[in-house]
């Protein structure tokens, strides 16, 4: 998209199709975005991997361990940030909004349906991400012994819907920054000094 710098509309636009190519493109740094939670004071960040984009929603989906320590801390505080930043476009996206855990439920249902062989194994390790182990060789994977349907039940999926997006655009000639605010159906938009 040319000259997409040079309006707020073209700017949300770029955004939105960065993000939308990120769950497809395994290429894209919007593929693997940062989240960032709460740990009671602290913050949190890991890398998750994009698998949906809903536009209209403005809803993106991961997956994850249902057992892991996250997902305890989104139940505490479910106030999430999402950053990625493409250093070939000089594209920075930022995204505040909540996250919706699901378990076990129709969404999670239809998404594990969907994921990848490889993908259901790392959800049938015999004990929950985070734990200190000894041995991580006892941890290992024997793709013959294990039932991959098992890790369903360790499966989950986060929503994650943003009210608030941030596009950083680097450009020799002058960088463009703009965000953008949701409140029910007005969209706020402005330009900020990068």
């Amino acid at each position: 998209m040319k000259d997409f710098e040079n309006s707020l509309d073209t700017m949300l636009e770029k955004a939105f199709k960065t993000i939308s190519n990120g769950v497809e493109n395994t290429k894209s740094y919007f593929h693997t975005p940062t989240v960032c939670t709460f740990e009671g004071q602290d913050i949190s960040a890991r890398t998750v991997v994009l698998r949906e984009f809903n536009e209209q929603e403005r809803i993106l989906r991961f997956h994850t361990d249902q057992r892991s320590p996250k997902i305890f801390q989104i139940r505490e505080n479910n106030i999430a940030t999402v950053h990625a930043y493409d250093q070939e476009e000089k594209i920075q996206i930022r995204l505040k909004g909540s996250i919706e855990i699901h378990h076990q439920d129709s969404i999670t249902k239809n998404a594990w349906k969907n994921t990848r062989e490889m993908s259901k194994e790392c959800y049938s390790v015999k004990d929950s991400p985070s734990k200190e182990i000894d041995n991580p060789v006892e941890f290992d994977i024997d793709k013959n012994q294990i039932d991959r349907e098992m890790g369903y039940e360790n499966f989950a999926v986060n929503l994650f819907t943003f009210q608030y997006l941030e596009i950083l655009y680097l450009k020799r000639s002058g960088h463009r920054r703009a965000m953008f605010k949701w409140d029910n159906d007005e969209i706020k938009k402005n330009w900020l000094i990068p």
